[in-house]
């Protein structure tokens, strides 16, 4: 009979089924449960993660900053006010320079009356009108009577009309000829000169300057210079025609035969004391022209030397087309009834 410890030697060396064991089924059990757990470990690690970026995925390696707001949206046209009429019309530079020119003459005309007269300017301007454009005048006034003595003296003498040349040589010279003339040439010399000096003032600031100062621009520089010309201009216009009248009665009498003393005494018939009076009064309405023109065209001036330029050739030109105007409109006005002159000079 076998003994107890080899009972027990063989029942510890008899061989266990691992799933008879209980505790092998337990530590089994455990180990499926560890795997089932990690393999829900490795399933929940595989879940994808949402990455969230604070840029579009077009740009989000590039960086760009932020757009400004739009501007606001402009109103309507139905909405807005309409521009007043007239808002954006300038007037054309010659209607502006015309008015400038009448605006002047009326402020010209107003400080006269009111004795605001600079003296000692005006004795410059009337020194510098009169005897500086003395010569000028007087040595054109002396070849436009001789020339009118060619063209006709011949033809009066054929006619046997010689008594009666002196007269129609006064009466042309003192009526047209000189008054026209020596505006011609007054507005080529002193007209240019005055547009020139107050256009050259006026870009370079000298008239702003003389405004600190305290003094007026047309008190001190426009008044003189239209003064001078109104009253030398009368001066001139009468010794042009003494001269126009002399040379023309020297060359008559030197080429053409007619007596020197036969053409004085017709031009002393047929002249009447309105006939020069007349001539002086259109020397001072071209004067005036001459003058305001000048001067309004100057102190208008812009544009630096190109400006002065223009505003002194076309201060010229429109004294020119005034000075043939006025003499127009004076002529009709003056000589409308006239007629029975060359009938004294005749004799």
């Amino acid at each position: 009979m076998p003994s107890s410890t080899g009972v027990g030697a063989a029942f510890l060396l008899r061989p266990i089924s691992a799933r008879s064991h209980p505790l092998v089924r337990l530590s089994s059990a455990s180990a499926n449960v560890s795997s089932h757990l990690f393999r829900l470990d490795q399933s929940r690690r595989r879940l994808p993660v949402p990455r969230l970026s604070l840029t579009p995925a077009s740009t989000s390696s590039n960086y760009s900053p932020p757009l400004p707001p739009p501007p606001p949206a402009a109103p309507s046209p139905s909405s807005a006010a309409p521009p007043p009429p007239f808002s954006k019309w300038s007037p054309p530079r010659a209607i502006w320079r015309g008015l400038s020119a009448l605006l002047l003459a009326g402020q010209v005309f107003h400080r006269v009356l009111t004795g605001r007269v600079h003296g000692r300017n005006l004795l410059a301007q009337l020194r510098r009108v009169g005897p500086g454009s003395a010569g000028v005048s007087l040595l054109t006034a002396a070849f436009v009577g001789m020339a009118f003595t060619i063209q006709f003296v011949r033809e009066f003498t054929r006619l046997g009309l010689h008594r009666s040349v002196g007269g129609v040589l006064a009466l042309a010279l003192s009526r047209e000829l000189t008054p026209v003339v020596t505006a011609v040439v007054a507005a080529g010399r002193v007209g240019s000169a005055f547009a020139a000096e107050l256009g050259t003032m006026q870009v370079s600031e000298q008239t702003d300057t003389l405004r600190v100062l305290g003094a007026q621009p047309v008190d001190y520089l426009v008044v003189p210079r239209v003064l001078a010309c109104v009253l030398a201009l009368p001066v001139l216009t009468l010794m042009s025609f003494v001269l126009g009248l002399a040379s023309s009665a020297f060359l008559a009498d030197s080429i053409f035969g007619v007596s020197t003393s036969i053409i004085l005494e017709s031009a002393r018939r047929a002249l009447r004391p309105w006939d020069l009076i007349s001539s002086l009064l259109k020397s001072q309405v071209f004067g005036a022209i001459i003058s305001v023109v000048s001067c309004a065209w100057g102190v208008t001036t812009h544009g630096g030397a190109k400006g002065v330029g223009e505003s002194t050739t076309s201060a010229v030109v429109i004294s020119l087309v005034g000075i043939f105007i006025a003499d127009f409109a004076l002529s009709c006005l003056f000589f409308q009834g006239a007629g029975d002159s060359l009938k004294y000079a005749m004799g």
